[in-house]
């Protein structure tokens, strides 16, 4: 139990979590790197700092490198992906008993994942080609709209992540570049997300209908998913695809709690957040803006037959789901 831990063993595991998600990171990583290197920022957690932003893109974020003679070098992110603790990881146990307040953390939410940037020390889109960074000691600032700066005692600052320059260059590590794609998010898939939850604290899930127009369109008859947005262990979701018989169908969609989907402030160990009504419709084609075209013409909602209930079961009026390709996002 983390009762029995020492203070400074809980603090120790916790700044190593940190590093790697959740919150802001402390540091780079590598911490150490050449011009031309690329590098991984851990820009905090999706329901802390990015408000459970769906989508991050590039053009969200703003990156500059200040080098160890005061010099200001625009970065440009490569890869941006999400990532998660272990369900029974000691960053949920932590917050579900106060220990990350304790630590300064307020705020930390459980199952909470992080966002993570991979950058490199090049002029945008030329990464063969070393930017000309003093060596010594720099620090990275990362700024958007879409996140908050929740630095403290033990986590990172977004406006200065430090970083150390060492001499040398690095041409394109295609090796370090490659393991992070296939955890990127495909741009293939539909975000569903309420329209407006103003004024909403508590929503028991939804019931939602998806039409699409023409079976045909599901590549090598691969038919589409209905996941999570996030990985909120409890979190149910079940769907049905039905088809019409004339190539048209619909997919019947459920999203439940028991607990419900509540704030982060009056949220308890069995509640999802409400940034966890976000669904994602994942469907299989080919990578191009014709394709994706087709695509937004193929999938609706049926706003008629789709609504969130509260804990009662009660529809919630006013609140509407809204489909989203995610490359608009």
């Amino acid at each position: 139990m983390v009762t029995r831990m020492s203070l400074s063993r809980v603090v120790y595991a916790c700044i190593i979590l940190l590093w790697l998600g959740g919150c802001v990171q402390t540091k780079t990583t590598p911490g150490y790197a050449r011009a031309g290197d690329h590098v991984v920022i851990g820009l905090g957690g999706i329901v802390r700092n990015a408000g459970g932003e769906a989508v991050l893109t590039q053009s969200d974020l703003t990156i500059t490198l200040t080098d160890a003679n005061g010099t200001d070098f625009n970065l440009q992110p490569r890869l941006i992906f999400k990532t998660f603790a272990d369900y029974s990881a000691q960053v949920n146990t932590f917050t579900f008993n106060g220990t990350s307040a304790g630590l300064g953390l307020l705020g930390m939410v459980p199952y909470d994942g992080g966002w993570m940037v991979v950058t490199p020390l090049t002029p945008p889109n030329d990464y063969n080609n070393p930017l000309p960074l003093a060596v010594g000691a720099a620090t990275i600032s990362v700024t958007s709209p879409k996140l908050l700066n929740t630095a403290s005692a033990v986590e990172g600052d977004l406006s200065a992540i430090p970083i150390e320059i060492i001499a040398g260059t690095s041409p394109e590590d295609v090796d370090f570049i490659r393991q992070f794609s296939g955890y990127l998010t495909t741009q293939e898939s539909f975000v569903v997300t309420p329209d407006d939850l103003t004024g909403v604290t508590e929503v028991g899930g939804a019931f939602l209908t998806i039409n699409y127009n023409d079976d045909a369109f599901f590549q090598g008859g691969l038919e589409p998913v209905v996941v999570p947005a996030n990985h909120n262990p409890y979190v149910q979701v079940n769907y049905n695809l039905v088809p019409n018989g004339d190539g048209t169908g619909k997919i019947l969609v459920t999203l439940l709690n028991p607990a419900g989907f509540k704030t982060v402030a009056t949220a308890d160990a069995n509640s999802s957040y409400l940034a966890d009504l976000t669904l994602r419709l994942n469907y299989f084609g080919a990578v191009a803006d014709a394709n994706r075209a087709i695509a937004k013409a193929n999938f609706s909602i049926d706003t008629f037959n789709s609504y969130y209930i509260g804990l009662d079961g009660a529809i919630i009026p006013g609140v509407t789901p809204v489909l989203t390709h995610s490359i608009d996002l």
